[in-house]
C-alpha cells in the first residue's frame, strides 16, 4: 500500500495528463447538492467533487454509472453571451467510452460524440467538423477511467484548496461562491500546461450548485446549470450517429473537443 503523499501525486498526475479528464472534473461541481446544513468549504466542495469523479473510478463506489448534464453558457473562451441568448450545452459521460457534447446558438446545433472507439461530429459542414485535419490515424481512445476505486477518492481533499469568497447575489438568490484548485504544493509538481485549472462555484440556500466558472490550461467557460442526472445507464439514441455525420479519428476527436469548449481564458471567472 502505497502512502498517502505519493497516492495523492500519482491521482493527480493522471487527471493532468488528459484534458477531457479535467474537463469532465470540472463540470463535475455541478453535481448534486451539499447535505444541509451544509459544512465547511472543504467538505461542500468534496461534497460536490465526489459523485461525477466516482463515474471515474474503477469500481465506484456508488451506483450510478452515467450522468447528463444540461446548462446554459454565459461564456465560452473570451466571448461573452447576453442574457436571454445563452446558448446550451449539453454532456453526456458513461465511462469508460462514451462521451457526448453538444452545443446549441439559436438554431445551430454541434454535436461530437465518442462511442468506445468510435467518434463522429455533426453537423459535417460546421467550423467545428472542419478544424480537424492532420490527426494521426493509428491513435486509439484510452479509457475515461481513472485507475482507483471510489472509496479511494477520500484522498480529494490531500489535492484540493477551496477557498470561500463569501456571497454573492445571482437571479435575486444569495449563493455561497468558492474557489476550488489544486493545492499549490501539488501544482508545482505538475507541467504547466495542466497546473492551471480552477473552478468557481455559487452555491445556492439549498446546497445546489447553480453556477460555474471554469478555468482548464486551454479552455475556459462560465455555465449555469439546468440538469444534472446520474443514472445506471444512458439510453442507446444518445450515442447513436447520424446520417449526417462525420466520422472522426481519436486525434480529430480531440480538436473538435477542444474547438466546442472554446481556446481562450479569460471570462471564466464569471464577473
Amino acid at each position: 500500500m502505497r502512502n498517502k503523499p505519493h497516492f495523492a501525486l500519482d491521482f493527480c498526475s493522471i487527471l493532468a495528463r488528459s484534458y477531457r479528464l479535467l474537463t469532465l472534473a470540472a463540470f463535475g461541481v455541478l453535481s448534486t447538492p451539499v447535505p444541509v446544513p451544509a459544512a465547511t468549504p472543504d467538505q461542500q466542495a468534496e461534497a460536490v467533487l465526489l459523485p461525477f469523479l466516482d463515474l471515474l473510478t474503477s469500481p465506484p463506489a456508488n451506483e450510478a454509472r452515467a450522468c447528463r448534464l444540461v446548462c446554459r453558457v454565459e461564456s465560452l473562451g473570451d466571448v461573452q453571451f447576453a442574457d436571454g441568448t445563452f446558448p446550451t450545452f449539453e454532456l453526456a459521460l458513461q465511462p469508460p467510452g462514451r462521451l457526448l457534447l453538444k452545443l446549441q446558438t439559436g438554431e445551430t446545433v454541434v454535436a461530437a460524440c465518442r462511442d468506445g472507439q468510435k467518434a463522429w461530429v455533426t453537423p459535417s459542414t460546421s467550423p467545428a467538423a472542419q478544424d480537424n485535419k492532420g490527426a494521426k490515424k493509428d491513435l486509439q481512445f484510452p479509457p475515461m477511467q481513472l485507475p482507483f476505486s471510489g472509496k479511494q477518492l477520500a484522498i480529494l481533499p490531500v489535492l484540493l484548496e477551496v477557498q470561500d469568497k463569501g456571497s454573492a447575489p445571482l437571479d435575486g438568490t444569495t449563493c455561497r461562491v468558492l474557489d476550488v484548485r489544486t493545492r499549490p504544493e501539488i501544482s508545482r509538481l505538475l507541467p504547466p500546461e495542466a497546473s492551471g485549472w480552477s473552478v468557481r462555484l455559487w452555491l445556492n440556500p439549498e446546497g445546489k450548485p447553480v453556477r460555474a466558472g471554469v478555468r482548464l490550461p486551454k479552455q475556459s467557460l462560465v455555465l449555469r446549470v439546468d440538469t444534472m442526472d446520474f443514472s445506471k445507464d444512458l439510453p442507446s439514441h444518445v450515442w447513436a450517429q447520424p446520417s449526417d455525420a462525420r466520422v472522426l479519428e481519436p486525434g480529430d476527436f480531440e480538436k473538435v473537443v477542444a474547438h466546442l469548449l472554446g481556446g481562450s481564458r479569460q471570462g471564466a471567472d464569471g464577473k
